[in-house]
């Protein structure tokens, strides 16, 4: 059991000496009656350790179960008695807990069979009350002869034990002030080893300080040169760079220009050729306008003139009915007497006006018939006139569209040429380039494997030198210190240890430059790589633009071809409907009039 000694154990029951494995002990009882529990204890008196086996009233009563004797709680000495004859170590395996337990029977050490009396089984099957009341009185009183009996020894045992330990005490005493005096001993011997240790550690310590100091600079001063020569790389490709984008973009303004002075040719002449084609337009617009002019005047004319005849055979008609009327008027008075004959002239008379009516129609009939057949001439004519200028000039337009459609495809295939031309150059840039940098990298790369093994092998050379002086130096000190074996054993191994943690770390930092330089060459790599993708996306959208740009132009110019062809369509279109529409009214107001 663990040392509860801080604990409270309660009232001081029974004590008494106890011989446990060579080893003397002092049990005590301990009664605490607020945590019903009972608490023996074992104390050693060679290391002054304290060993607890506490018990709850009810385990304890539970241990005398069986027990008639102990079974009653007031026996508590025979209780304690029989407890510490079971108490006992078991033994315990190294880096195991020494526990205080009970055992099943009494320890080795406290069976004596001369002092320990045997229990007879009294006999009580045909007794008389006189013989077993005599029994109980006779047992009445073995028990305070045991008790008695049992109380001399144990006050003997106790002063047997007390001078014992009175004579162990002495013996401890001893053996503390030996001990104490071994203790000053070793303490000394230890730190004078301590001290012999740490003017070794601290020498260590120090070549290490220096060696690490000088390898930091060394880490350093390379760090240094290779950030310096990065710099100077990535100047020289950015430098490198701005040329390559500045002779670039010099190309580009100059096809720029050249496709811009194209383009103002090309736009000037088609300007040119738009004027020419609307003063053509304009010129045969007037003429157009100037002969429609003239016919309808003449249409004028003549409608003039065929107007004024109606009228005149109008008026004259009406005359002829004036004389008529007057005429019947003043012959009603002959005809009055000569009704009959009369009558028959005035029939005859109407019959003939009937005629002469008819005839004059007919003639009249005529005579617009011929008008109509001459303006249905004159119509068809100019609608043949109208058809053929308009063939002429649809066939002028085809053959413009065909002239300016092959000008189009030609100047389509030279782009494309053009644009072939460009991208094959570019390319073979790019892969100049890109060949020109890995053979770069490769001279680089080369250089620093060169100068990474040279920078080894004297770091090689160093650690071998450092290694023999180290040996000669530490056989020097076993000649120096040879009645101390042991601790120049220690140190050497302690510097081999060391001298192996400063290689682990030495290859841990050559491999940890390794692994930066190879990531910032693949950094570098990548990079190229990126900036060559990059100047070739930008190519491929420089390109993209201009082709968009000269669609967009082409279409442009189709768009305002055709929208000059819809708007002279649509002026036509106008122009003959504004002359059907005269035609039409010209013919409703000839039609009016007849």
């Amino acid at each position: 059991m663990q040392s509860a000694a801080e604990e409270d154990k309660g009232r001081l029951d029974y004590q008494r000496g106890k011989k446990l494995n060579e080893e003397y002990y002092i049990i005590s009882v301990h009664d605490n009656a607020e945590k019903a529990t009972v608490t023996f204890t074992a104390y050693e008196l060679e290391s002054s350790e304290t060993f607890s086996l506490p018990y709850s009233y009810s385990e304890l009563d539970a241990l005398f179960k069986h027990n008639e004797e102990l079974s009653n709680p007031a026996n508590r000495d025979g209780r304690y008695e029989w407890v510490v004859d079971r108490l006992d170590f078991p033994p315990v395996s190294d880096g195991g807990v020494k526990r205080l337990t009970l055992a099943a029977e009494p320890t080795p050490e406290d069976i004596d069979g001369s002092e320990r009396v045997a229990a007879k089984k009294v006999p009580t099957e045909r007794m008389s009350y006189a013989e077993r009341q005599k029994q109980r009185q006779e047992m009445e009183r073995m028990d305070e002869r045991r008790s008695q009996s049992i109380a001399q020894k144990t006050e003997k045992a106790r002063k047997a034990f007390l001078a014992e330990l009175q004579e162990k005490r002495r013996l401890e005493q001893l053996k503390a002030a030996a001990r104490m005096q071994r203790i000053g001993e070793e303490r000394n011997e230890r730190r004078e080893r301590e001290a012999m240790q740490k003017r070794l550690k601290d020498e260590k310590t120090r070549r290490y300080d220096d060696n690490d100091k000088k390898r930091q600079e060394r880490v350093q001063n390379l760090e240094t040169e290779r950030q310096q020569r990065d710099l100077a790389r990535i100047i020289a490709i950015i430098q490198q760079d701005a040329q390559d984008k500045k002779v670039m973009s010099m190309r580009l303004e100059e096809a720029r220009e050249r496709k811009r002075e194209a383009d103002q040719a090309r736009q000037v002449a088609e300007l040119e050729e738009k004027a020419r084609l609307n003063k053509l337009d304009e010129r045969r617009d007037i003429k157009i306008g100037e002969r429609g002019e003239r016919q309808k005047v003449k249409d004028d004319e003549y409608l003039t003139r065929r107007q004024q005849d109606i009228d005149y055979a109008a008026r004259v008609r009406q005359e002829k009915q004036e004389r008529k009327a007057t005429y019947l008027y003043e012959q009603a008075a002959k005809r009055a007497t000569q009704l009959k004959e009369k009558h028959e002239k005035a029939e005859a008379w109407e019959r003939l006006q009937d005629q002469r009516t008819r005839a004059e129609l007919k003639r009249e009939h005529d005579r617009s018939m011929l008008a109509y057949s001459h303006i249905e001439e004159l119509r068809s004519k100019k609608q043949k006139d109208d058809a053929e200028a308009n063939a002429r000039k649809m066939a002028a337009l085809e053959e413009r569209k065909e002239r300016e459609a092959k000008e189009a495809e030609a100047l389509g295939e030279q782009q494309k040429i053009k644009s072939e031309l460009e991208q094959r150059r570019n390319r073979n840039i790019g892969a100049r380039e890109a060949l020109r940098e890995q053979n770069h990298l490769q001279y680089v790369e080369n250089i620093r494997n060169e100068k990474t093994a040279k920078a080894l092998a004297d770091k090689e050379k160093q650690a071998a030198l450092d290694n023999a002086k180290a040996k000669s130096r530490e056989q020097r000190q076993e000649d120096r210190k040879a009645r101390k074996e042991q601790e120049d054993s220690i140190a050497v191994l302690n510097s081999s240890r060391e001298e192996n943690m400063k290689a682990r770390e030495k290859a841990r930092a050559l491999k940890v430059v390794e692994q930066r330089k190879k990531m910032e060459e693949e950094g570098q790599r990548t990079k190229i790589e990126a900036e060559a993708v990059k100047k070739q996306k930008k190519l491929l959208e420089q390109e993209k633009v201009a082709k968009a740009r000269e669609e967009a132009e082409q279409k442009k110019v189709e768009w305002e071809r055709l929208e000059a062809a819809r708007a002279g369509n649509i002026q036509k279109k106008e122009t003959d409907r504004n002359k059907k529409e005269q035609n039409r009214l010209q013919e409703d107001k000839a039609a009016a009039k007849s």
